[in-house]
């Protein structure tokens, strides 16, 4: 005897495939025949390096199935599931890989590789793989109800109602007495000559009932097909052979033979006693499940798979309450030097003065330092050295304060002590010797050794003093005093420093009026292939010596007096002009030109619009501009400035966030800020190398913008290293010095040919 088998006809190589797949037993009881046809399948698609079903047991990872997978590789999986899941979610789709979960069950995992191009089919086909997986492991519905088309005959009736008697038996009766009743039933009802129930699977004949056959295996099995009824006529006798499956669940074979063929009835019967026989069989496993479940052994399991779960729970909630102390702390601390920031120091400071005018005998000083010709140490030795110097700077500085002191730093090369309780000269010039002192050692960085200098403007606070603010900034127009009597010298404040005609805020407001403040454009590059996707517009002054002072030292200074949006105004219109020279010769290029701008824009409608109306003003289209504002004073504004931010995206500018990662709600700010693009604070970037947090938070941050559709630029290149670790990564976008310093427009004329023409 043979049975005849029937081929899924699909119209294309991939349905066929994706049936084949939905045909694929449960990983408990499928053969090595099962994996190799599903194998073979897949390969016939996607050309298959790697294929493993991976799965968690108490013992930690439990490879269900691999195929083709190196020791080495499992082995740096790791078998805890924190570990497990962070390293798959790292393996690289530009290598092939794919990685789809599954729910429930055994198999938790599905992971594969083929060559990236046939990646969409790879994926495709392992999520109806993992779906496949989800039913067989799951369990399957009960069902089974008698054809309408037997009532037409009311004697079937009575049969079916025996062979309900029989079905009820079934919790009571041995199995073997079961089915002995039901082939006697059978025999009655449908003259019925053989009843046999076999379990198969590629390797054996398993007899259910009887248990002896009078039948040899090879012809048993030629009766038997996997998922369709066989009818055939063998020796004068007719075979009906009926798999027992519950949504692709196999429990067994049903066969029968009789003299004479089935009429149609009887057909319909022999289909309603098979949904029954498979009832039958499906409430038995369910009831085995049940009883393992809750047996002492199984309980045990849970209550320990439970204490572990509790113990990784307490693991999480340190490790987030840790991540939680080292976002507050970073919030309000400098990432180069751990000093206090502003943010910190302002608010120390207005609870110094707040003492101070409740009590009146709290005094206290500010000292301003400022590096002189800091400029020139980070142009000769590289910003690696000028980081290195500051952090050395910073140390001596805290060695030379007392308990209750306070050194910050505000930016670039600028800090700020406070002395508490010292308002008098005899207070403050202990600290400030020492401070000369520890400075005028020599600096070694990277090898040379270095010597500096600084210039210090001090402010003691009096009755006089209307707030902090003004405080700090007479301090900070004292150094400026020190600089300009020649730099390396200790200024204290007082009517000259203001009085001057050449003061900080006068020389700014100059510079300004004479438009000796000019945009120069720092290259931003796709990483992979260096071609150009935009430029971000960076501040310069070009002083009346001749020396080109960085955004850094001036900046503040402008946030200070007041004149930081009307700084922003003139390099959005010099800049939109050199964008009307550019065009004419940039050819089909396109790019972005990203612009750092003052928080303080978002506060009302009016400020919004006076920058859009440059931009028109000067016929240049609005969708060339991207608008950058730092995380943490974005953060600070009010609800208004969402709306404002909407207006500008409607006009065509898209938004960046800048320096992200230096706030406290950084997370937060995604969903909170309509943005395009996240500029990773360039901290991150120079401490990856070293700090696998850094590095890590960098990795999250390509993930969480892929998954969000933002576009990440990572700034802060400084050398080769961090360029090819970061396209290791796969971050996109990025700039530094190493790819290209900040250049005047003239000189970027020539980059536009490698512009992107997409």
């Amino acid at each position: 005897m043979s049975a005849q088998s029937t081929q899924p006809h699909d119209s294309t190589p991939l349905l066929a495939t994706v049936s084949s797949i939905m045909d694929f037993p449960a990983p408990g009881v499928a053969s090595p025949g099962d994996y190799a046809s599903l194998m073979q399948q897949l390969d016939r698609l996607c050309p298959l390096q790697q294929f493993a079903m991976l799965g968690l047991a108490n013992a930690g990872l439990h490879w269900v199935y691999a195929h083709q997978l190196a020791d080495d590789f499992k082995q740096q999986l790791g078998r805890e599931e924190p570990r497990l899941t962070e390293q798959l979610t790292q393996l690289d789709e530009q290598q092939g890989w794919c990685v789809q979960p599954v729910e429930h069950g055994e198999v938790q995992w599905l992971l594969a590789r083929s060559t990236p191009e046939h990646l969409p089919t790879l994926r495709l086909l392992l999520e109806c793989l993992a779906k496949r997986l989800h039913e067989t492991q799951t369990g399957a519905q009960l069902a089974g109800q008698a054809s309408p088309l037997m009532q037409r005959d009311p004697h079937w009736q009575q049969k079916i109602e025996k062979i309900s008697r029989i079905m009820r038996l079934a919790h009571s009766l041995p199995q073997h007495a079961l089915f002995s009743q039901l082939e006697a039933v059978l025999r009655q009802m449908l003259a019925v000559r053989d009843m046999l129930l076999v379990r198969l699977d590629s390797q054996r004949l398993e007899p259910l009932y009887p248990t002896q056959l009078s039948y040899d295996d090879n012809a048993i099995r030629a009766l038997c097909h996997s998922t369709n009824s066989v009818e055939r006529q063998e020796a004068g006798l007719h075979w009906y052979s009926l798999p027992l499956r519950q949504q692709q669940q196999y429990f067994a074979h049903l066969l029968i033979s009789t003299v004479q063929p089935l009429e149609t009835d009887d057909r319909l019967f022999l289909d309603f006693l098979r949904h029954q026989l498979t009832l039958l069989l499906e409430l038995k496993r369910v009831r085995q499940q049940l009883d393992e479940i809750n047996s002492e052994e199984s309980i045990n399991q849970r209550l320990q798979q439970m204490r572990q779960t509790n113990l990784r729970l307490q693991k999480q909630l340190k490790q987030h309450q840790e991540l939680e102390r080292r976002l507050q702390f970073n919030a309000l601390h400098d990432p180069l030097t751990q000093l206090p920031n502003r943010a910190l120091l302002m608010n120390h400071l207005h609870h110094a003065m707040t003492r101070y005018r409740r009590y009146q005998n709290f005094g206290f000083t500010l000292i301003f330092i400022d590096v002189d010709h800091f400029k020139q140490v980070n142009d000769a030795l590289g910003h690696g050295a000028g980081d290195q110097l500051l952090q050395e700077l910073s140390k001596r500085l805290q060695g030379c304060i007392r308990q209750n002191d306070m050194v910050a730093r505000l930016g670039g090369d600028e800090f700020v002590i406070y002395l508490d309780n010292s308002q008098q000269e005899e207070d403050v010039s202990p600290v400030l010797n020492r401070l000369v002192s520890r400075v005028s050692h020599p600096f070694r960085l990277q090898g040379n050794e270095l010597a500096i200098t600084v210039s210090l403007g001090v402010a003691s606070v009096s009755e006089q003093t209307a707030d902090i603010s003004e405080l700090l900034h007479q301090a900070d127009l004292a150094m400026y005093q020190a600089k300009r009597n020649g730099r390396s010298r200790i200024v204290s404040y007082s009517e000259d420093c203001t009085g001057h005609a050449g003061s900080p805020e006068e020389l700014l407001t100059k510079a300004l009026r004479e438009g000796k403040i000019v945009p120069y454009f720092q290259p931003v590059i796709r990483l992979e292939d260096s071609c150009l996707t935009g430029l971000e517009v960076m501040a310069r002054w070009i002083t009346e010596e001749g020396e080109l002072k960085d955004a850094f030292d001036f900046i503040p200074l402008a946030e200070q007096c007041g004149l930081i949006q009307e700084l922003d105004r003139h390099i959005l219109r010099r800049t939109c002009q050199q964008l009307k020279l550019w065009l004419p010769v940039s050819g089909p290029s396109r790019f972005k030109i990203a612009i750092n701008l003052s928080g303080k824009h978002l506060a009302c409608r009016e400020q919004i619009m006076q920058l859009v109306s440059i931009i028109e003003e000067e016929r240049v289209l609005p969708s060339y501009f991207i608008f950058e504002f730092n995380e943490r004073e974005l953060s600070r504004q009010s609800i208004d400035s969402l709306t404002s931010l909407h207006e500008l995206r409607a006009k065509g500018i898209q938004i960046s966030l800048d320096d992200f990662g230096t706030g406290f709600s950084s997370l937060n700010a995604l969903f909170h800020f309509p943005v395009d693009y996240i500029k990773v604070d360039d901290s991150f970037t120079h401490r990856m190398l070293n700090s696998p947090k850094d590095l890590a938070l960098i990795r999250a941050m390509r993930d969480i913008c892929h998954d969000l559709d933002f576009t990440l630029v990572v700034e802060g290149i400084e050398n080769q290293q961090q360029l090819q670790k970061l396209i290791e990564l796969g971050c996109a976008i990025g700039q530094g010095r190493h790819i290209s310093p900040p250049l005047p427009g003239a000189d970027i004329t020539p980059l536009l040919g490698q512009a992107d023409t997409a």
